[in-house]
């Protein structure tokens, strides 16, 4: 029997010796992300823990014989739909609600979504792997894997954990046990950039990746590269500014 967890009810409950223990070891980082996948298609058991959302073009890694990590970005309630190329970049538009009058929410967000899955290989559980999310607030081209923001997720329960999230949503720019946000804060939904996402399976702290996924969602109309970086230095900039007002 498939024992599916929602990726939300997944980051909610991390704590314990378990997170402790994360957030003392170090993951090895890359230069840069990339798009990164074995398939990339349908996965048709993939809910992303709620309905309707699209699962026909997701980015798809192996995690051992027949487990997965999968990745994908689609649009928010009934917003604008988010393309793909077919090979791990996704394109989405600039803006944020809280829904169309057809769909509607009280939570403000993005667009767009990044869509999370992940099931264990037959005879596995969750919990005999360590999972990384790393995830992009800098709208600059290629930004290193060092400067994402990071979730641990141990001792999982069940064989599945699935969920859809939002730039926007505060949990991801607080940091907590478990959870360090990117480097570039805050998150701005109106900005034109690409963003990168990276999921990992470890089969312990200390050891290489076994397995992970990896998408980029651009969005809007891309600048050139030596524009887009001055822009995001001034936001970055603006950013610090904030800071240190508050």
């Amino acid at each position: 029997m498939v024992q599916h967890r929602s990726f939300m009810r997944g980051v909610r409950a991390l704590g314990g010796a378990a997170v402790l223990a994360a957030t003392a070891f170090g993951f090895a980082a890359t230069a840069s992300a990339t798009p990164t996948f074995d398939t990339f298609g349908s996965l048709s058991q993939a809910t992303f823990g709620g309905t309707g959302i699209p699962n026909d073009a997701v980015a798809q890694s192996l995690l051992g014989v027949d487990g997965i990590l999968a990745l994908s970005a689609t649009e928010r309630f009934d917003n604008a739909p988010v393309g793909d190329d077919g090979a791990g970049t996704y394109f989405a538009e600039p803006g944020f609600n809280d829904g169309t009058p057809g769909s509607f929410s009280g939570t403000l967000g993005a667009l767009w979504n990044f869509n999370v899955y992940i099931e264990a290989p037959t005879g596995l559980l969750l919990e005999d792997f360590i999972f990384t999310l790393r995830y992009d607030f800098d709208p600059g081209l290629d930004t290193p894997e060092s400067e994402l923001g990071q979730i641990d997720l141990f001792n999982q329960p069940g064989t599945v954990l699935e969920g859809s999230q939002n730039n926007l949503f505060d949990f991801l720019a607080t940091p907590a046990i478990g959870l360090t946000p990117p480097d570039f804060v805050p998150f701005d939904p109106d900005v034109p950039g690409q963003y990168s996402y990276i999921l990992s399976a470890f089969s312990s702290p200390d050891g290489p990746a076994v397995a992970s996924v990896a998408i980029d969602v651009n969005v809007g109309q891309l600048p050139e590269p030596a524009t887009l970086a001055l822009f995001g230095l001034g936001l970055a900039g603006l950013a610090i500014a904030r800071r240190r007002r508050g």
